[in-house]
């Protein structure tokens, strides 16, 4: 069987020789004592290109998420959320858990969650006492991955912001593929990011970096991200070799991420000739619908393709730095065989 041709995920990128060989490894150092370089180096890098006061190095985009939940609002407060992005579709029970907050998590319209609708979801619910759950936050999510990886449109954020500012909540922006976006939209992650107040990074999903996430916000809160970050298990000492990666790859994520959005268009496009397209193709997955999900993966798996039976109607194919253009075109041959 030719090599496998791996579409689950852009979590899949490998390390590569040249990766290791090219850290400085006099610049690692004890993160805890803050005598780590590089990740001195990239917390500085992400808190400017996000437009942040400052940024802190995070071992996971969920940790990310649950800690900057956590500055944002305190145990028993509520956090209005989609029902399909991660912070409700895959750490529900970690929100609970961890610190004590509450999801409420609305159905939108298309998977962008809107002002209106969340006005809808935080009206919805009991608001004539302190005695009950009190919202706290607004938790949006771009690229949209239950969605198809679609990029969250701008004009609504700000109407959020918007709407954030009259009712006294936080917005959080969990952007863990954020930059797929911002190449898609043609816009700077500063300007991307700016009504947020924080936001999470992940640098094993979009550039390629084989660890690691970046939670940005104002600098008090991210003081306080490091002491929920300690109490989660997550402070690290020599964390440089993976921090020393990411900084590496984060010079280069415009032509990343617009290579990876340009593969999953073409994809997409010859995909939808044989398939009905569940989602518009806008940054770097492909969503396909098939009746028996699990079965098709299944089939393409015995070809030598891999895919993610995302639900039990959906196929989910992400395109990353794994993938070449050629290996692509033998993929999308396979998929549109086996359909």
């Amino acid at each position: 069987m030719p090599d496998i041709i791996d579409l689950r995920s852009d979590t899949l990128t490998r390390v590569s020789k040249r990766d290791v060989e090219a850290l400085d490894f006099a610049k690692i150092g004890d993160d805890c004592y803050g005598e780590d370089r590089y990740v001195r180096e990239l917390e500085a890098y992400c808190a400017e290109l996000f437009g942040k006061e400052a940024a802190l190095f995070m071992p996971s985009g969920t940790m990310s998420n649950q800690v900057g939940l956590r500055c944002l609002a305190a145990p028993g407060d509520e956090i209005v959320t989609e029902v399909g992005y991660h912070i409700s579709f895959f750490e529900s029970s970690a929100v609970s858990a961890n610190s004590g907050l509450v999801l409420n998590a609305y159905h939108s319209r298309n998977g962008v969650l809107t002002a209106d609708e969340a006005r809808i979801a935080i009206h919805a619910k009991a608001r004539w006492s302190s005695l009950y759950a009190v919202p706290k936050v607004v938790a949006i999510e771009s690229s949209i991955n239950s969605y198809g990886g679609i990029a969250y449109p701008v004009d609504e954020m700000l109407r959020v912001r918007a709407l954030c500012d009259e009712m006294g909540l936080s917005l959080y922006l969990d952007g863990a593929r954020v930059l797929n976006a911002c190449s898609h939209l043609d816009l700077s992650p500063a300007r991307y990011a700016r009504p947020a107040d924080m936001l999470n990074f992940c640098f094993s999903k979009g550039v390629g970096a084989p660890f690691g996430s970046i939670l940005a916000g104002p600098a008090h809160k991210i003081e306080a991200a490091k002491v929920f970050r300690k109490w989660q298990g997550g402070s690290l000492h020599q964390s440089g070799l993976m921090a020393g990666v990411a900084l590496d790859k984060m010079r280069h994520w415009q032509q990343v991420t617009q290579q990876d959005n340009d593969n999953a268009a073409w994809l997409g496009r010859r995909l939808g000739e044989a398939a009905r397209l569940k989602y518009p193709v806008e940054t770097n997955m492909v969503f396909i619908e098939a009746a028996d999900a699990k079965a098709a993966a299944a089939r393409l798996a015995e070809r030598g393709v891999l895919a993610l039976a995302w639900k039990p109607d959906l196929l989910r194919f992400t395109c990353s730095s794994l993938v070449t253009r050629r290996e692509l075109e033998r993929a999308a041959d396979i998929i549109r065989a086996s359909l």
